[in-house]
C-alpha cells in the first residue's frame, strides 16, 4: 500500500495551528479568459486551504475566476497559454508556508472556478484542506485526476458525459470522499486509493462503455460502493484478517476469491472491480 499521501498530510497538520489563529484581511479577485478556438483544455488545481466550487461558465469564457483570498497568503496566480489547439491553464493558491499571527482568527478563502463547456477537459487537482464541490455536470471531461490531503469532496456527474474519460484517479488522505453519479462519467477505468479517510462511489447514471474497470486500494480507512443491478459485475477480492471485503449476495464465488453477478455474460456493460485492503474495510453493494 502506497503512502505517499502521508507527506502533504503532515505538512497541514502542521500549520492548521497558525492558520486557525490568524485574522488575515480577505481581497477578491475576479478574471476570466475569454474563449479561443482550441480542441483541449488541461488545467492544473493546486489550492491549500479553501472553500471550491467547480462548475460550468455562464458565459462565453475558457475560465470564469471569482475568489476571495487571504492576503497574507499571497495572491492566487491564474496562468494561460496555448500551444496549437491544446489550452494549457494552471490555477494556484498563494504560499502556504507563510507565517501567521498567533493573536488573530482565520478566516476561509472561498474559490469559484467555472469552465467552458465547449471544449475537452482534463483536470489534474491537487487540493490539501478543502472543502469541495466539483460538479462537472455539462463539461466534456476527458481525463480526472484528484489528490485530497484532509479534504471533504463531492464530486457530481448529473448529466451524461459527452466525452469518454480514460482515467479517474482519485487519492484520499484522511478526508471524505463522495462520487455521485459517476455512470454517468463514461470513464473505461477509475482507480480510488483511500489512506485513513472514507470514499463512497454511486455508479448511477447512463452507461455508455461496454467494459469499465476499477481498482480500489484502502488502507485504514473505508470505501462504499453502489453498483446498478444492469451491470454485469466482477470483483477480485484482496484482504486479511485485520480487514474486512463486504459484498453483495448477488456476487457469486466462481473461483478462488473472485465473484461475479448471475448477469455477467450477458450484460451490456461489464465492470470489473479490483479490491485491496490493509487495516480497513471495503464493501460493494448491488442496488436498483
Amino acid at each position: 500500500m502506497r503512502a505517499k499521501w502521508m507527506i502533504p498530510i503532515i505538512s497541514i497538520l502542521l500549520i492548521i495551528p497558525a492558520c486557525v489563529s490568524a485574522k488575515d484581511r480577505l481581497e477578491t479577485l475576479l478574471e476570466k479568459i475569454p474563449f479561443e478556438a482550441i480542441d483541449e483544455l488541461e488545467v492544473e488545481i493546486d489550492i491549500g486551504i479553501a472553500d471550491l466550487n467547480i462548475g460550468q461558465a455562464k458565459g462565453d469564457n475558457i475560465l470564469e475566476a471569482d475568489i476571495r483570498y487571504n492576503t497574507r497568503r499571497g495572491e492566487p496566480e491564474i496562468r494561460f497559454k496555448r500551444s496549437g489547439k491544446v489550452g494549457y491553464l494552471t490555477i494556484e493558491s498563494g504560499d502556504r508556508d507563510r507565517d501567521y499571527d498567533d493573536d488573530k482568527d482565520f478566516d476561509d478563502e472561498t474559490w469559484e472556478l467555472l469552465f467552458t463547456p465547449k471544449v475537452k477537459i482534463a483536470f489534474e487537482m491537487d487540493i490539501g484542506l478543502v472543502d469541495g464541490k466539483l460538479d462537472m455536470t455539462g463539461l466534456r471531461i476527458v481525463d480526472l485526476r484528484i489528490s485530497g490531503g484532509l479534504s471533504d469532496i463531492d464530486l457530481d456527474f448529473d448529466e451524461p458525459n459527452k466525452e469518454e474519460i480514460d482515467e479517474i484517479r482519485i487519492e484520499v488522505g484522511l478526508g471524505d470522499f463522495n462520487g455521485n453519479n459517476l455512470g454517468n462519467a463514461n470513464f473505461r477505468k477509475l482507480d480510488l486509493e483511500c489512506g485513513l479517510g472514507g470514499a463512497e462511489l454511486d455508479l448511477a447514471g447512463e452507461w455508455r462503455i461496454d467494459e469499465a474497470e476499477m481498482s480500489v486500494e484502502v488502507g485504514l480507512g473505508s470505501a462504499k460502493i453502489w453498483v446498478p443491478e444492469i451491470l454485469g459485475v466482477e470483483v477480485s477480492k484482496n484482504d486479511n484478517f485485520l480487514s474486512s471485503v463486504s459484498l453483495d449476495r448477488s456476487l457469486r464465488e466462481v473461483r478462488d476469491d473472485l465473484y461475479r453477478t448471475a448477469n455477467w455474460d450477458d450484460a451490456k456493460t461489464q465492470l470489473t472491480i479490483d479490491t485491496e485492503v490493509g487495516l480497513g474495510s471495503i464493501k460493494v453493494k448491488i442496488v436498483d
